[in-house]
């Protein structure tokens, strides 16, 4: 859709000038119906329209999107219709993806569409589950109630990524520092050391010897090795593009020490968390399983679960159908088992996505404390032997001078 300014005057003759991201000049003029201003003149905004933000298209950030629900919920609260809280919030939401996003579901809800069907895009955080979720609220009748409870779904999921990204920052960000430290050394250091050598008459450690071999040839095949690598990674992706059901990388992903389990429980969490906040919406649990399988970003996770929707709709209970699964924690299906009996599956799952995002923390902070003292001091070494390597030939001809 098309960006349009408009100028306005209200009753006391002051005119202003206000952007409007609509189909077409009949839209923008059912959403000014009922305001005290007039619409003077309307002017589209072609530059905007193309911008490369229509090239580059990215999600809306999980921040603003819970901003946005938030400032929803207290007009519903208030007694807002649904179409006039979305209108006052993109009065005062800035140019963005956000606003044209509402700008588009205002202009199908006012054609009769849909509360949930208008939220429809891709560019929204957990689009599938926002959209359950507004299904939800308005079969219940309880619009503000329902999204609450996916603002605290959001908040949380939010929060776990924004922790175990921030966690690993430093831990990644050193170790390529001391990869970087030891191509520099490797690449331009050493072999200017090797000219020198050259020179001497004297017979060169066996250390020095492959130290300068190594940095020879990485020197003269750099820029082939990494062609072979980004080659090579090409080539796995292109196979698991023609044959879906090999799965090379997200299963190499899984088995990094460490790091495989904290990828496994943070499936888990979001997995158990999404199917919690749907589930307590109102959605049947055959449909809300069919929306918490998509949340397994890892395609090897995926085809293990991807058949969960259809078993239960075969009759089988959720605890026995995830009994079947070898990545779901032995744990996890004996607590939705006490649920399902207890008939209190939305706690029981909710404390399940807590309990393994306790121990996402922990073995963070664990790893955390581990790999910094091993990168520096491995940094030490690596640099230590290579300085022995180049510095050795040099004492020893000093030796052989005096």
């Amino acid at each position: 859709m098309p960006y349009f300014k408009c100028t306005l005057v209200d009753e006391q003759g002051h005119y202003r000038d206000r952007e409007y991201y609509a189909e077409n000049k009949k839209e923008i003029l059912a959403a000014l119906n009922g305001l005290d201003e007039k619409l003077i003149r309307v002017q589209r905004l072609w530059f905007k329209d193309f911008s490369l933000k229509k090239f580059f298209k990215r999600k809306i950030g999980y921040t603003e999107f819970l901003l946005f629900n938030q400032e929803m919920i207290t007009l519903l609260k208030a007694g807002i219709p649904m179409i006039r809280a979305l209108e006052i919030i993109i009065q005062n939401t800035r140019s963005g993806i956000l606003r044209e996003i509402l700008a588009k579901a205002a202009g199908n809800i006012r054609n009769g569409m849909q509360i949930s069907e208008a939220f429809t895009s891709a560019q929204i955080p957990f689009q599938k589950i926002y959209t359950a979720s507004l299904l939800a609220g308005e079969k219940s009748g309880h619009l503000e109630q329902v999204l609450e409870k996916f603002n605290i779904y959001l908040g949380k999921i939010s929060n776990l990524r924004r922790k175990t990204v921030s966690s690993l920052t430093y831990p990644i960000v050193l170790l390529f520092f001391m990869i970087s430290m030891v191509l520099v050394i490797s690449i331009f250091v050493i072999p200017k050391f090797s000219a020198f050598f050259d020179n001497m008459d004297t017979q060169l450690p066996a250390m020095t010897l492959f130290f300068i071999s190594v940095t020879q040839y990485l020197k003269e095949n750099i820029v082939l090795l990494l062609t072979a690598a980004v080659l090579a990674y090409a080539a796995v992706r292109a196979i698991e593009h023609f044959y879906p059901r090999v799965i090379l990388i997200d299963q190499a992903k899984i088995k990094i020490p460490f790091l495989g389990r904290v990828i496994h429980e943070n499936a888990i969490a979001v997995f158990a968390r999404t199917l919690a906040i749907l589930i307590s919406g109102g959605i049947p649990v055959p449909d809300s399983a069919e929306i918490a399988v998509e949340t397994f970003a890892n395609k090897f996770y995926y085809s293990q679960v991807r058949s969960v929707p259809e078993k239960i709709r075969q009759g089988n209970l959720l605890s026995g159908v995830l009994e079947e699964i070898a990545i779901m924690p032995r744990i996890l299906v004996e607590l939705i088992r006490v649920g399902e009996t207890s008939g209190n599956l939305t706690a029981v799952l909710d404390e399940s996505a807590d309990y393994y995002e306790r121990s996402i923390d922990s073995k963070i902070n664990a790893l955390i404390s581990l790999i910094e003292p091993v990168i520096i001091v491995l940094l030490g070494m690596v640099i230590a032997v290579m300085l022995v390597s180049v510095y050795l030939p040099i004492f020893s001809s000093i030796r052989v001078i005096q």
